[in-house]
């Protein structure tokens, strides 16, 4: 992933470098004229998190280990950019819906001393309320750079917290979720409105897990969220 993230900046940066010389200047004073923006962005996502197990692990003599592996989703929102100068902007991503899944992996041993992989998935659809604070480059032609951080709060719309399952074959997750991004974007001025491939990571800081008395959720200390964003933003 880090390969092909910068695999992109390279190929964007000089694709931009090259197609600038001589070229017509799209939108001029895109960012003086009005101080805001509207638009709009789409983009998939590895829904992922940070497990910490306790020292349950190494007693437990039914559960070996435990794995999170993220799986692709999507999201999409709408962006409010208030410019607060040349090089600064802060922009609201309200509404934004983050559709994602997370795979829990267990290694567990059976009456008959075999090893399985037991899967248990647990799916998410957060709305979410991002705030970001947005470093621009100076503009070169109809091409420009940024920087990103900024931090969220989000709700899990199909949260399984209160669901109660009978053979504990679930894993619970906590509705509400926080935490911080950063990331980076190119904005390129087309004729009609401006376009930015954007990469954003978003790190948790509350732990989701909710504690139910098995096994499966006793060898977890926390589990904190982590996702990664890869998306288009268009703004007009």
């Amino acid at each position: 992933m880090k390969l092909f993230i910068f695999s992109l900046f390279i190929l964007s940066f000089a694709f931009s470098l090259q197609a600038q010389r001589g070229i017509i200047k799209n939108l001029p004073g895109f960012d003086e004229r009005r101080q805001y923006h509207f638009g709009f962005y789409v983009g998939t996502n590895l829904m992922g998190g940070k497990l910490k197990l306790n020292d349950a692990v190494y007693t437990n003599d039914t559960i070996y280990s435990v794995n999170l592996q993220p799986k692709t989703g999507f999201n999409l929102g709408v962006i409010v950019d208030l410019h607060l100068g040349d090089f600064f902007d802060l922009r609201s991503l309200f509404p934004t819906l983050s559709f994602g899944q997370r795979d829990f992996h267990y290694r567990v041993k059976t009456d008959g001393q075999s090893i399985f992989t037991d899967l248990r998935s647990v799916e998410s659809t957060y709305l979410s309320a991002p705030f970001e604070f947005k470093y621009k480059s100076t503009r070169y032609g109809n091409f420009r750079a940024y920087l990103l951080g900024g931090a969220e709060i989000a709700y899990d719309l199909v949260s399984n917290k209160d669901v109660m399952e009978l053979e504990n074959s679930i894993i619970r997750l906590k509705k509400w979720n926080y935490g911080y991004s950063f990331g980076f974007g190119f904005e390129f001025f087309l004729e009609y409105f401006k376009l930015a491939p954007q990469f954003k990571w978003t790190k948790g800081l509350n732990d989701l897990l909710i504690p139910d008395d098995t096994p499966f959720t006793g060898i977890i200390d926390h589990l904190r969220s982590n996702m990664v964003v890869i998306s288009l933003t268009f703004e007009g």
